[in-house]
């Protein structure tokens, strides 16, 4: 059976799949999502990045709770204070499937079998196709991986609720022997507890004698959640009519706390990809594609290195000894080679090729500051130093962004003076030759 053929049908109802569902049905696509929500109580930290996005969609963020503190117990660490909402994420899923429907997305409550590209489909369980211009994988780990596929050294989650202890809500994290160990303790209800073990080590030693290792004595959750969790880059290549948003493209460690930001943020991206794809512009979509998602599994990769690098010499052990090496040893942050590169960026909504400038912070470069394109202020500064602010405002400027805002002018020079110009000059413009990614 072939349902009503749509715009945009999405297989998966996580918030990757479910936001950039809710995102696409308000500018006036036909979009269906198929999948069954997953089963059992979880919960997660979110930033107040996550927040933000999730507030920026309509989402009622009372939802999220309080920001509550989270302290870090991490050998090599001098800063162990921060903090973190602690969400329900079955909540959290009802809250955006309602959002969903509301905007005029059709839900469809099934399992998905696999996708059927050549008819633009998704199969579902009992055989029926959902049909549509273009197909979205949102599956996250459970999604088929694509060629050049990579990962991290294998890693399990376990994790479950357990009798509500002691102590303020909050959350904690602390290295240990045989893996870490999150702790968190919302504002009502019993605590959760999660650990991240190496793979061969849970097969050796079994989970009860880990649990104990890590939690230090507490005990074992009667349900269990047990999840790979390693770093993956799953999808680094799109296949033509297919988007690949969230884990089903990189599938991060949680150690990085970038789980549902990365999902977040790779359906905000998705929109200009799709409204690509399905304009047949699918060659700007899929280098767009592999180089946010390449650079950004190499860069999460290698901060994660060295993050378990710090605790290392501490243990000793397999777990740690292992990810401090993984995936090479090219630093986190370097200086870029060339300073000028032509990538794709998301300008005005849409896929363009836009000159970009390559920052120890940003090596996949950065295209527009405070609304101000680089290459503009280039074409004008090229081998001088950055001048004083009044000077930049009044004439550099407005010749860059003419309606720009004194602030703007503001926020631009502060930056350009962070990266170092008004010391050394600015880079000259970029040449003809198309750069390609690079890891």
């Amino acid at each position: 059976m072939l349902r009503d053929r749509y715009d945009i049908v999405i297989a998966g109802c996580g918030p990757a799949g479910l936001s950039f569902a809710l995102r696409a049905a308000r500018q006036g696509a036909r979009v269906a999502v198929a999948g069954l929500p997953a089963p059992g109580p979880r919960v997660e930290g979110a930033s107040a990045r996550v927040a933000a996005l999730l507030a920026e969609i309509g989402l009622d963020i009372a939802i999220l709770g309080p920001r509550l503190a989270r302290a870090v117990s991490w050998p090599g660490l001098t800063s162990t204070e921060n903090g973190e909402h602690l969400i329900d994420r079955q909540r959290l899923d009802a809250a955006l499937l309602d959002l969903a429907r509301e905007a005029g997305v059709t839900f469809v409550p099934a399992g998905v079998r696999r996708l059927d590209m050549r008819q633009r489909a998704i199969v579902l369980d009992g055989g029926a196709l959902l049909a549509g211009g273009l197909v979205v994988e949102a599956r996250g780990r459970r999604a088929p991986v694509g060629r050049g596929r990579r990962r991290g050294p294998a890693t399990v989650a376990v994790a479950g609720a357990v009798p509500r202890g002691e102590g303020a809500p909050g959350s904690r994290v602390a290295a240990g022997p045989c893996g870490w160990l999150w702790h968190a303790r919302p504002v009502s209800g019993p605590d959760w507890v999660q650990i991240a073990v190496d793979a061969a080590d849970l097969r050796e030693e079994g989970v009860a004698t880990l649990w104990q290792t890590l939690t230090g004595g507490l005990p074992l959750p009667q349900q269990q959640r047990m999840t790979g969790c390693e770093l993956r880059l799953s999808r680094p290549d799109l296949d033509p009519g297919c988007l690949a948003l969230g884990d089903a493209a990189v599938a991060m460690d949680p150690l990085s706390g970038h789980g549902l930001f990365w999902a977040l943020g790779s359906a905000l991206a998705g929109l200009p990809m799709a409204q690509a794809m399905l304009s047949g512009e699918d060659g700007l979509a899929r280098r767009f594609h592999r180089e946010r998602v390449v650079e950004t599994f190499y860069r999460q990769a290698r901060i994660g290195r060295d993050f378990h690098a710090l605790a290392a010499p501490a243990f000793g052990t397999r777990f740690w000894q292992d990810r401090a090496r993984w995936p090479d040893a090219r630093p986190a942050k370097a200086a870029p080679g060339d300073r000028w590169l032509r990538r794709v960026v998301v300008q005005a909504g849409r896929l363009e090729e836009r000159a970009v400038l390559a920052t120890e912070e940003a090596p996949g470069g950065v295209a527009f500051v405070a609304g101000l394109a680089l290459e503009g202020i280039a074409a004008r500064l090229a081998g001088r130093l950055l001048p004083d602010l009044a000077e930049f405002s009044a004439r550099i400027a407005p010749l860059v962004a003419p309606l720009a805002a004194p602030r703007q002018a503001e926020a631009a020079h502060a930056w350009l003076t962070r990266e170092g110009f008004a010391a050394n000059p600015f880079p000259g413009t970029i040449s003809d030759a198309i750069q390609e990614v690079t890891t």
